[in-house]
């Protein structure tokens, strides 16, 4: 415990001031105490301070100096000198304490104070008159800066203190008498006011070092609490020696490792995980010395395999080597599962199995490389003939029957070791990668047509199917996976155009068609200065409440010879064309130009592309827009996608924390579509998580999107994250995310997309948008009653 403050101790001993010396610190850390006080004194240069006042006392004393008197003058000072040089080499050998240390520099200045106050005093005796005063200036001045140099060793500074006032008093009065006691009262008066200042401003040296010492200890240790729990929600404590060795495990970690504490009392930490890169990560971090958090890692209890988030501090002692680590571990076995099955749903297609077009794309960049002067890469892309006549005719059921089977004929008809996927909706791909000819590509895409010719039977009906194949050979028809893709596709619409059924080999002759993708882009790029861009707006709704909160900007092209063009047709060329940011700054400048003459309860959000977050303005560029329209940060959101990840996940971050610092709101677009993983949520805090219309248009019928839904909304509260689902058509949509407890929604059964002059607010006459209440009137008897009534509180 540390002593009281001030007044208490001085009341303790009134006149000797003791109290205020006596600091008592634990046994292990006498040495750093000892460094803090050694480290103090270092600060002063002791050197110099002697040659000065030396060559200031042989000045003063001139001619009456004799031969004795400079002999002991330098002798003291070759003595002094060399004592300091014996201590400097006493600390430079590393097996010397920091107490030894101090004990041997104590001695030292303890000569240096017995020979200045002798010389000081021999000095004032044999002077000349004249410069009697000089001298006693000069003890006084070495008085004060003995005492506030050596504080750090408060009795010895006192006691030079006292030496150099008892040598001047007693050099004036042999000199003086009696004439010289009002100025040896004078400095009797100093030396206790000097008494009093340095016992007190040691007190303030010490106890401000000791209390900092605690406060950092205590800082560490809650820090690493407060960190854990915010963001982990971490289990037990651990503690390891600087070996790694397990220190005194308690009764949490051994119940959580399966094994008693007799046997896991110093067992290597690391032998509790998996063999392999996971150890040797954790040697690694034990290794570097420095703090680590959120090392996840394998292990089985129980013969359960698990994963344990471990943090970790080095404990420091002397001389800053790490002395062992302290740290928190938390199973996130839970959350490793659940992330690995949205893993798995974000490469598979939910209704086939069949890998997705992420996994495709990744496989496809992986084959790209991996072309050779003798192999080549097929890839054919296959879409099935008047496909929606079957799903319309004989119903959805029916209709996703019909995809699964395609996709295992399409499998059973491939080579071994050639990947099938399904891109979407009745797109499916085949790559045909280490391909010997381009024989054998068309010879596959003939076995594909073959398997078509089969009457496929659903639910007791025979139903026959054709398909529409495009084919392209790397590297002849394309360098790149995008390039060979496009081919394939061009390949596959020549197909569609020449009467289906069939398949079609690219040539350079479909390449016109690509001719009218870059004539959109040339296009795009003047649609800007000529005012043929439009911002529509969609609402969102807010489930509680049934009240419009926002709007989302989506924006339109008024081509000049196509007519209203939706974004899906022209912003992926505005991103491959490098337009997108010229576009994305008018959409964010525009949309808050809007917003800022709406209600200010209203927010407004804005699709962001990785190509515009990846562009070093974009921060300012948004500043400056909110600052010139004067729409407050919180009401604009940016909607980025989980793709933007990919690539500089760490700049991201610092990016998407500039905008959260700024209040901006975020929030995560099309989740569970892409690249779904748990680390992003647990990275940064995202305001808002959007369910893709995907997931929403199967919520009624498919087991699979109903459990996707519910896992997001789930993860999303426990979190504290929003939800908003997209594509909201139906009231038994609607009333099966109320159900769930998604927090906001949009969609047609509100409003389409429309232009900020057709907005309620800003309209005399009737709108097309409308509220939760006005849905629940119009569907007057085909919503439970539990929706109505909870609706209807909340827009009350």
């Amino acid at each position: 415990m540390m002593h009281k403050i001030g007044p208490e101790l001085i009341k303790r001993t009134p006149i000797t001031l003791l109290a205020l010396t006596r600091h008592r610190v634990e046994p292990h850390e006498e040495d750093w105490f000892a460094r803090c006080r050694s480290d103090y004194l270092r600060s002063f240069p002791f050197t110099l301070l002697e040659l000065v006042r030396l060559s200031a006392l042989l000045l003063l004393v001139g001619r009456s100096s004799n031969l004795a008197f400079v002999c002991a003058v330098l002798v003291g000072f070759a003595l002094v000198m060399g004592v300091q040089a014996s201590l400097r080499h006493r600390e430079a050998n590393l097996q010397c304490s920091q107490t030894l240390a101090l004990r041997y520099r104590r001695n030292t200045f303890c000569i240096r104070a017995i020979w200045w106050c002798v010389m000081l005093g021999w000095s004032i005796v044999i002077a000349p008159q004249d410069q009697l005063q000089g001298l006693t200036a000069l003890g006084i001045a070495m008085m004060v800066i003995d005492g506030i140099s050596i504080l750090a060793l408060p009795h010895l500074a006192l006691g030079a203190v006292l030496s150099s006032a008892c040598a001047i008093i007693a050099g004036l009065l042999n000199r003086e008498g009696m004439a010289a006691a009002p100025v040896a009262v004078a400095i009797g008066l100093l030396a206790s006011f000097l008494h009093w200042s340095i016992y007190n401003l040691f007190y303030l040296f010490a106890t401000r070092r000791i209390r900092t010492k605690r406060l950092a200890q205590s800082n560490e240790t809650i820090q690493l609490l407060l960190n854990q729990y915010d963001d982990e929600g971490s289990d037990w404590l651990y503690e390891i020696d600087a070996e790694a060795r397990i220190s005194n495990p308690s009764p949490r970690f051994c119940d959580a490792c399966g094994i008693d504490a007799d046997r896991l009392d110093g067992m290597p930490l690391a032998v509790l995980f998996h063999e392999g890169i996971h150890r040797q990560e954790l040697q690694a971090k034990l290794n570097s010395g420095e703090s680590f958090r959120d090392l996840i890692l394998p292990l089985k209890v129980r013969g359960e395999e698990r994963w344990w988030s471990l943090n970790g501090r080095p404990i420091v002692q002397l001389r800053g080597k790490a002395g062992g680590w302290r740290g928190f571990i938390a199973d996130v076995s839970d959350a490793k599962q659940a992330e690995a099955k949205i893993s798995h749903m974000a490469h598979f297609d939910l209704l086939t199995g069949l890998p997705n077009r992420t996994l495709f794309n990744a496989t496809l960049e992986r084959a790209m490389i991996r072309l050779s002067t003798r192999r080549s890469a097929g890839l054919l892309f296959v879409d099935l003939d008047h496909f929606k006549e079957i799903n319309d005719g004989y119903g959805h059921a029916a209709g996703d029957a019909l995809l699964v089977e395609v996709g295992r004929r399409l499998e059973q008809a491939v080579r071994p070791g050639d990947l099938v996927a399904r891109l979407g909706g009745d797109e499916f791909v085949v790559l045909l990668s280490d391909l010997p000819s381009r024989e054998e590509c068309l010879e596959v895409a003939q076995r594909l047509l073959g398997e078509f010719e089969k009457p496929i039977e659903i639910d007791g009906q025979a139903m026959t199917i054709g398909a529409s194949i495009g084919a392209a050979v790397a590297p002849d028809d394309g360098m790149t996976a995008d390039e060979l893709l496009r081919a394939a596709d061009l390949a596959m619409y020549e197909t569609k155009v020449g009467g289906r059924n069939g398949f079609s080999v690219f040539d350079a002759s479909m390449r016109e068609q690509m001719q009218e993708r870059r004539d959109l882009a040339t296009g795009l790029r003047n649609a800007i200065g000529r005012n043929e861009l439009e911002l529509h707006y969609q609402p969102l709704v807010d489930l509680p409440t049934g009240q419009t909160g926002g709007y989302e900007a989506l924006v339109r092209w008024n081509h000049p010879a196509k007519g209203v063009l939706n974004p899906d047709v022209f912003i992926p060329i505005a991103e491959e064309s490098t337009l997108i940011n010229e576009l994305g700054e008018w959409v964010i400048r525009n949309a808050l130009a809007e917003a800022a003459t709406w209600p200010d309860h209203l927010t407004i959000a804005v699709n962001v592309s990785p190509a515009q977050m990846r562009d070093k303005g974009f921060l300012r560029l948004v500043a400056n827009a909110l600052a010139a329209s004067g729409v407050q940060p919180q009401r604009l959101e940016l909607e980025v996608t989980e793709s933007l990840f990919i690539r500089d996940e760490e700049e991201v971050l610092k990016l998407l924390q500039s905008f959260r610092r700024m209040g901006v709101r975020i929030s995560l677009d099309d989740f569970g579509t892409g690249y779904s993983s748990l680390k992003y949520l647990q990275a940064f805090p995202f305001d808002k998580i959007k369910i893709d219309r995907s997931f929403v248009s199967g919520l009624l019928d498919r087991e699979d999107c109903q459990a996707i839904v519910q896992s997001v909304i789930a993860l999303a509260k426990d979190l504290e994250i929003s939800t908003t689902a997209e594509g909201v058509e139906t009231d038994d949509q609607l009333e099966a995310l109320r159900q769930r407890g998604c927090a906001q929604v949009q969609g047609f059964l509100f409003s389409k997309a429309v232009p900020s002059r057709n907005l309620p607010f800003n309209r005399t006459e009737g709108s097309d948008e409308r509220d939760l209440e006005s849905i629940l009137e119009l569907s007057e008897g085909s919503l439970s009653p539990v929706l109505k009534t909870s609706s209807q509180r909340g827009t009350r």
